[in-house]
């Protein structure tokens, strides 16, 4: 299953202006609680609500499921563990 990119509102930056809405063409964008909120249903990943957000508030993020990413920080541990013994194995030949 390939995971779509999606749009989200960082709510620590939007102020509520209101211009991700206007520029919005499928009116995907609308405000609640003074902050932007986006339909994901309506809205076509066309991105100019992120060109136009004064505030940096929209950002791009893929949805992965927990044994996603339980798959990918169990390989990058592998990773970061076969990096420490290559290190503490050049260690030991310096030493040696």
């Amino acid at each position: 299953m390939g995971n779509k990119v999606m749009l989200r509102i960082r709510k620590n930056l939007c102020l509520g202006c209101g211009v991700c809405a206007e520029s919005c063409p499928k009116q995907a964008i609308s405000l609640a609680s003074g902050q932007a909120e986006i339909n994901q249903s309506r809205c076509n990943q066309c991105r100019l609500c992120l060109e136009v957000c004064p505030q940096g508030a929209i950002g791009e993020f893929v949805p992965v499921s927990e044994a996603e990413l339980a798959s990918t920080v169990g390989s990058l541990r592998q990773k970061a563990d076969d990096l420490v013994r290559r290190i503490e194995r050049l260690r030991q030949q310096k030493n040696a």
